[in-house]
């Protein structure tokens, strides 16, 4: 009997880190023509305490006619949840936090809570990564899951709560497909940092 392994491409740049301020939006798109389907991984971090005064909308949209999206994408698109709008709590890494430990330290622990999502990032977004928070000591914040990179005090990486981790969206292949990061309705708030990774279904593979 044959064997059928499924063939998948993990960790692509659908929208590569970019700072997103109020009024503005970003936009990427996403071909998967040739692709089954694909998930979708949309991640936020806010960078700052200060609340928006007007949340974050996100949309994606499959392009019917397979061509650029312009005026070509159906009206109604699938929405991601609107980011909140409540003030947040900022710090920066205050101690050397190795990869692959689950304790982030941070010079300040004012304003953040348990199960917080939390957005840790330098100015390139080399270093960007999100985490929860599932317990809180007295200078540090301590992750359910490990760091992904090392985060050392001189490089004072940022900390922020209230990240926008939505689950991901499973999006059938055959087809563009063009996400939009819409901010602006906001007339004030934190800027954030927007990412986008994709995971395909690219085929089976028979042996």
């Amino acid at each position: 009997m044959p064997t059928i392994t499924e063939q998948w491409t993990d960790n692509i740049a659908v929208l590569p880190a970019a700072t997103l301020s109020f009024g503005n939006r970003v936009r990427a798109t996403w071909d998967l023509r040739t692709k089954r389907g694909g998930f979708l991984f949309v991640r936020m971090g806010r960078k700052g305490a200060a609340a928006p005064s007007a949340a974050i909308k996100t949309f994606l949209r499959r392009v019917p006619n397979n061509a650029s999206p312009g005026g070509n994408h159906p009206a109604l698109a699938l929405a991601l949840p609107d980011t909140n709008t409540a003030a947040g709590a900022a710090t920066t890494v205050s101690a050397d936090s190795l990869a692959g430990q689950n304790i982030l330290s941070v010079a300040s622990i004012t304003g953040f809570a348990l199960g917080d999502l939390v957005c840790i990032y330098d100015g390139a977004y080399t270093r960007l990564e999100f985490g929860r928070v599932s317990a809180i000591g007295a200078s540090w914040l301590v992750l359910d899951a490990p760091l992904g990179y090392s985060h050392t005090a001189a490089q004072g990486d940022a900390v922020s709560k209230l990240a926008e981790l939505p689950p991901p969206v499973w999006l059938m292949g055959g087809s563009l497909w063009e996400l939009i990061v819409d901010y602006g309705a906001a007339a004030s708030g934190s800027d954030y940092v927007v990412q986008a990774l994709g995971q395909t279904y690219d085929g089976d593979l028979v042996a």
